[in-house]
């Protein structure tokens, strides 16, 4: 009976020791090395830079190098899209010749796996010329981005409304 009550005794003490490895694991998750986290981070804040900077910088009156410029960056379906509403869109303002430039001033990554993320982005617009006036000077993005083939292509973005700072005592509102 002493031979049965040890090994009965080890058998709990395994179980015991088992389960509580396991409870770690899963409550840790599955450990993902800090510079392949940190790698895809930076590769995702670069892909959103290169597509908000990129998409509002344009001539209206070349359209052509445009639409070749950015339509390596996005999905297909996404790419499809853009060609068909920048001649519609843009083309229409070809007697203004407003040129843009878009320089982004800031990126945050909203949430990334392994084939996906959300970032936001903070651009600011100029237009030539100054005196008229096309779209708002700042802008704020929420982009989508997918991973296809190494690369992180963006598959939707779409405007964040700013709410406007609450007026502080003693002004008009």
């Amino acid at each position: 009976m002493t031979r049965s009550r040890l090994l009965d005794g080890a058998l709990v003490v395994v179980t015991l020791v088992a389960l509580a490895v396991g409870t770690v694991l899963l409550v840790r998750g599955p450990e993902v090395p800090t510079y392949a986290e940190t790698s895809q981070r930076q590769e995702v804040r670069a892909a959103t830079e290169r597509f908000a900077a990129g998409i509002n910088t344009y001539d209206v009156t070349d359209l052509d190098p445009y639409v070749e410029r950015m339509t390596p960056l996005m999905t297909d379906d996404l790419a499809e899209q853009f060609k068909v509403s920048t001649q519609d869109l843009l083309a229409r303002f070809a007697k203004a010749k407003i040129v843009t430039q878009g320089d982004v001033d800031q990126v945050a990554i909203d949430s990334i796996d392994g084939d996906s993320a959300e970032a936001l982005a903070a651009i600011t617009v100029t237009t030539e010329p100054e005196n008229v006036a096309f779209g708002k000077p700042r802008l704020r993005w929420r982009v989508s981005l997918v991973r296809e083939d190494g690369d992180w292509l963006v598959d939707g973005f779409a405007d964040v409304a700013v709410e406007d700072a609450p007026a502080q005592e003693g002004e008009d509102q």
